[in-house]
């Protein structure tokens, strides 16, 4: 395997870091530290800055530079959109959330009218998308989802209800499976629907309520949404009629291969060095202990041995290949370090200063570090259940075991 990158795409890099050296500022919010949505996600503030520095992604045509040429895109090869991945994951940068989106299921099994209208919102961001999944009895499970389809002329009619979905107060559309055929086998009598959550004024749709569900910290990160009768035009099928099921495994694919992971928390690492530097806990910096030095260390191994199975789902992908089992094992990693290894160590690092959260005066880093440790409890529940979900595809998929 040879993971090395062409002058072509080095120079991309160095391109790509002067402009985020000269337009990107992440202020005091930190909303991309984590894999699944940090702290200030849910800020409305943070929420604005990105959108202003990703009309200027969009302006560049980084913004869908993976995508086909024919819907708009550069049809990028793997090893730049791997560089952008990268700096913009380092750099802690909103990047391009129709890459790993619904996008690829649209392009793939949407119909003509899907990608007239919702591709070209999403170029110019102007469709934001929430996923309408997991149900309170159906997560990892999510082939036993409930939620009812009944098909009425020219019509879905939509009712039950989704649970954990994630910004749904933010987005107007949501992609959403429901069951059209009780009778057949779970994994099929599914259908994939593109249901609006909101009009073009912002209001919700009728027949459709958000709950806030709150993560510890009290920011509102999800919702449950109950549909109520909610009529769907056919036109609107992603894929066909009871094999939706396999058109969302298309959106699952494009999710799960861990690319910006390392690179994300390597950033981070490398600005929390630069800070403890200059910080002191009685008088002595925490990086003069050597079993601090050593942990550190090892999180550094870690995220380097994570990269490197990272570029080979790259490598694979640039060779025409699937990655199923190799995605899963990278996007698998990235969970299990984040969790148990990368914000467990910077946690030890500050001691008891981990218990202080974000905005709190005496707290290294501005709380950010106790709070991201905090929050990455949740790690590998979120994002598709990633830790739980990722040895059953291995398992199955690479070594070739039984369900």
């Amino acid at each position: 395997m040879d993971f090395s990158t062409n002058p072509a795409d080095e120079a991309f890099r160095t391109e790509l870091r002067d402009f985020l050296a000269t337009e990107w500022d992440p202020k005091d919010y930190d909303a991309y530290a984590m894999n699944v949505w940090s702290y200030d996600f849910d800020n409305p503030g943070a929420r604005d800055h990105a959108e202003d520095f990703q009309k200027k992604l969009i302006e560049r045509g980084w913004w869908t530079m993976a995508w086909p040429e024919e819907y708009g895109g550069q049809d990028a090869p793997i090893s730049r959109q791997l560089v952008y991945s990268e700096e913009m994951a380092y750099h802690n940068a909103p990047a391009s959330q129709p890459q790993a989106n619904v996008a690829g299921a649209i392009m793939i099994h949407g119909t003509d009218w899907m990608k007239e209208n919702f591709l070209t919102g999403m170029q110019n961001n102007t469709v934001n998308w929430a996923q309408g999944f997991s149900e309170p009895n159906a997560g990892t499970d999510l082939a036993s989802l409930t939620t009812r389809g009944v098909e009425d002329g020219d019509d879905f009619v939509v009712t039950g209800q989704k649970i954990w979905s994630s910004g749904s107060h933010f987005a107007n559309w949501y992609h959403v499976l429901v069951r059209t055929d009780p009778e057949a086998p779970k994994h099929r009598g599914i259908t994939y629907l593109a249901m609006q959550l909101k009009d073009d004024e912002g209001n919700q749709m009728p027949g459709i309520t958000l709950r806030p569900l709150y993560d510890m910290l009290g920011r509102r990160r999800w919702n449950e949404v109950f549909m109520d009768e909610v009529r769907v035009p056919r036109h609107q099928i992603i894929g066909e009629v009871n094999r939706g099921w396999y058109a969302a495994m298309t959106t699952l694919n494009f999710e799960r291969t861990g690319i910006d992971g390392a690179a994300r928390l390597i950033g981070v690492l490398d600005r929390y060095l630069q800070e403890m530097r200059g910080i002191t806990f009685n008088g002595e910096s925490p990086l003069k202990d050597d079993v601090i030095r050593h942990i550190l260390a090892d999180a550094r191994i870690t995220l380097e041995a994570d990269r490197m199975l990272a570029y080979r789902v790259a490598w694979m992908q640039a060779n025409g290949e699937v990655p199923q089992a190799e995605g899963a094992i990278s996007g698998y990693r990235a969970l299990a370090t984040a969790k148990f290894t990368f914000w467990p160590a910077l946690a030890k690092a500050i001691g008891p200063y981990r218990a202080l959260l974000k905005g709190e005066s005496r707290a290294p880093g501005d709380g950010k570090y106790g709070t991201n440790y905090a929050l990455s409890m949740t790690t590998g529940f979120g994002g598709g259940g990633g830790l739980a979900l990722g040895p059953n595809i291995i398992a199955q998929r690479g070594l070739g075991l039984p369900r």
